[in-house]
């Protein structure tokens, strides 16, 4: 039996982290879990939420009411760069929902650090601001290894196959999700009994642009919400002033939030009504298969 693990799936043994990164699939495992121990985690049982500083307020809200409502201490980590001598080159501040970052803080710092931008192949924005930081929590506890326990569903096969390879670093993934057969339809029909919901359309996601978002996703972003794009843009033309190659300075790999803004402003009903009927509307970053959680 794999470290972590019981014979119910929601009985976490610790020390291990709790992966929230604020959308539905995450929440409905909390409160599996939650409910297994009889509302009270271990004490070695942590719940951390990783804020970049770029999810929708509707995201920093669910989380805030998750924790209120369930009686649990959700811990809000934010990743901030370490002074030289600092047991790690970055580390992270506990911060909460009044005090958490709302303009990008964070994720901004890590690209003037990296001098690149994030994009599908180089995810420097999960690992740095997610994975990274919740490692630094864990090994501030003084966990020499510890469970990560992640929110991927039974019809998710191709994440799950990925995170449950052997990990290279200290933890051993946890999906009791998968483990249990949960599925999309599981976790919406849930979350329709329950008194609140994450408030987010269909195309949205935690990430209020994440470049990992279909095209059409992105351009019906900005058109309902006019200027979420502009942080984005202005990072990138931050970021060609000093970019080695014209690739540094993408977030999108055929173009830019520019470009895509352009788009809309032409053309603002090109794709109206795709999405009416699109289940998908979770965006489950930093999920922990080398990228969710």
């Amino acid at each position: 039996m794999r470290r972590g693990m019981t014979a119910n799936p929601y009985l976490i043994t610790g020390p291990a982290l709790i992966s929230f990164s604020g959308g539905r699939t995450s929440g409905y495992m909390l409160k599996q879990i939650l409910d297994a121990h009889g509302g009270t985690l271990p004490d070695d049982v942590h719940v951390c939420f990783a804020n970049t500083g770029k999810e929708r307020e509707e995201t920093l809200r669910f989380v805030h009411e998750c924790g209120s409502r369930w009686g649990v201490h959700i811990r809000w980590l934010e990743r901030v760069r370490r002074e030289k001598g600092s047991p790690w080159a970055s580390g992270y501040d506990e911060v909460g929902y009044n005090s958490a970052s709302r303009a990008g803080e964070p994720f901004a710092a890590l690209i003037k650090e990296k001098r690149y931008l994030p994009n599908a192949r180089t995810r420097i924005c999960t690992t740095e601001l997610k994975i990274r930081v919740m490692r630094c929590y864990a090994m501030a506890q003084g966990w020499k290894r510890w469970t990560m326990v992640i929110g991927l569903r039974a019809d998710e096969p191709g994440r799950v196959e990925r995170s449950s390879k052997p990990p290279r670093d200290r933890w051993d993934n946890l999906m009791p999700l998968a483990t249990a057969g949960i599925s999309n339809r599981d976790v919406r029909v849930f979350w329709l009994e329950q008194p609140f919901d994450l408030d987010l359309l269909p195309f949205e996601g935690n990430c209020d642009a994440c470049f990992l978002k279909a095209r059409p996703k992105l351009f019906e972003v900005e058109r309902t919400r006019p200027g979420t794009l502009d942080w984005w843009i202005e990072q990138e033309r931050l970021v060609t002033a000093f970019a080695r190659k014209p690739t540094d300075a993408q977030f999108l790999l055929q173009h830019s939030f520019a470009e895509l803004q352009s788009a809309v402003r032409r053309q603002p009903d090109m794709f109206e009504g795709v999405f009416d009927n699109d289940p998908d509307n979770d965006a489950e970053c930093g999920s922990w298969c080398g990228g969710t959680v």
